[in-house]
């Protein structure tokens, strides 16, 4: 009898603590499986703040993300924004998660798409800008809202830019075309009176009130003469007073455009800094 009894509550301690242990085991777990973070580079075909929604394209698939509540934005500045901020035609880094072939979004940074060379042309009437790098032309729109950054991040406009300026394009491809969205020019200039060349070893010297200057002639360096950027260094005299455009690379003054100082101002087209470029894109 007393065996009996024995057995039966050891039989529902048995039960108690199985029941306890199934009930904490099913508090631990969480209520989905958390989902590892997978990352997509591409550029965005549409975007849909209202309906949380971006289409972007690769070189090898598109995608359809879902934007998350939360999902974070960083633009090309590193602030942060928001799914109105981005357009067709960027270039982004997506971290997104895969639920069940659903695809959400947690964060997206805008990513730069740059071209460097030597400005061939520019023309601010006609919208376009010309690089020309390693004997190729690559050829830009220019957007009504590009910006112009010269030395230092300040403020410029398309005066500023000049044929032979060695400058940095920020662009993005709406259409699948290249579209200048912001211009670069980090040059410096120097004006002063030619006092000696070297054809041999590509050199020149000049000198200014209080300083002197040698230079490196770069390969691709524009030399302008009669309004024309395709000079030879055996066009250039001494005493000619000329303006420089340079680099300075670990000390060494590498030039990429001469031109007469007095013409300076009329080589290439400009467009005066009131005024504003219309009617090509938004």
């Amino acid at each position: 009898m007393k065996t009996s009894r024995l057995n039966s509550r050891i039989a529902v301690c048995v039960a108690v603590l199985t029941t306890t242990a199934v009930i904490r085991a099913s508090a631990d777990q969480p209520a989905t499986a958390v989902r590892p973070e997978k990352s997509y580079t591409g550029t965005v075909e549409s975007v849909d703040p209202q309906e949380h929604t971006l289409n972007a394209k690769s070189f090898v698939f598109d995608r359809k993300f879902n934007l998350g509540a939360v999902c974070t934005y960083t633009l090309l500045d590193n602030s942060s924004g928001t799914a109105g901020d981005l357009r067709p035609g960027e270039k982004v880094a997506i971290n997104y998660r895969d639920v069940d072939g659903v695809l959400v979004a947690d964060s997206i940074v805008q990513q730069p798409m740059c071209y460097e060379g030597m400005v061939q042309a520019i023309d601010p009437a006609a919208h376009t800008l010309t690089l020309h790098v390693h004997g190729i032309d690559k050829k830009f729109k220019i957007a009504n809202d590009c910006g112009v950054v010269l030395r230092d991040e300040k403020s410029g406009t398309f005066a500023d830019i000049q044929t032979g300026n060695h400058i940095t394009v920020t662009y993005e491809t709406p259409e699948g075309g290249p579209v200048a969205r912001q211009i670069a020019q980090t040059s410096i200039e120097f004006t002063g009176t030619l006092t000696a060349i070297d054809l041999e070893e590509k050199t020149l010297k000049a000198r200014a009130l209080f300083a002197s200057m040698k230079f490196n002639v770069a390969d691709n360096c524009a030399i302008v003469i009669n309004g024309k950027s395709d000079g030879q260094l055996s066009d250039l005299k001494p005493n000619d007073k000329l303006v420089f455009s340079y680099d300075e690379v670990n000390g060494v003054n590498v030039v990429s455009r001469i031109a007469p100082a007095e013409v300076q101002a009329n080589s290439v087209a400009t467009t005066p800094a009131s005024a504003p470029m219309t009617g090509y894109l938004p």
